[in-house]
């Protein structure tokens, strides 16, 4: 059985489809693991690699979810932000993929 697709609504209201597949390597590169579309685009897109890891998929989550919520902000707190979170829920609490 096919999984519903997620989607959410960020805090401005625009509402996001997460996608379980590889972003494109031509475009983004082969070491790529997520990407964020633009929140003013005409249909707004996460997309995650499936084919990670448990905490890597993890962490691109939380990476990818962030973006969505604050755009205008520098990739570097992005990415602190998902890397410390995604640190805490898979090393303290134990947080993995179920399936």
């Amino acid at each position: 059985m096919k999984k519903k697709q997620f989607k959410f609504k960020n805090a401005g209201g625009t509402e996001y489809k997460v996608v379980l597949r590889k972003p494109n390597s031509a475009h983004f590169g082969e070491d790529c693991d997520g990407y964020c579309t633009n929140p003013e685009g005409k249909a707004p897109r996460i997309y995650i690699n499936p084919h990670n890891s448990d905490q890597t998929t993890l962490n691109t989550a939380i990476h990818e979810f962030a973006h969505a919520f604050f755009w205008d902000k520098p990739e570097k707190d992005i990415k602190k932000l998902a890397d410390a979170l995604s640190r805490f829920l898979y090393n303290e609490e134990k947080w993995r993929n179920t399936e």
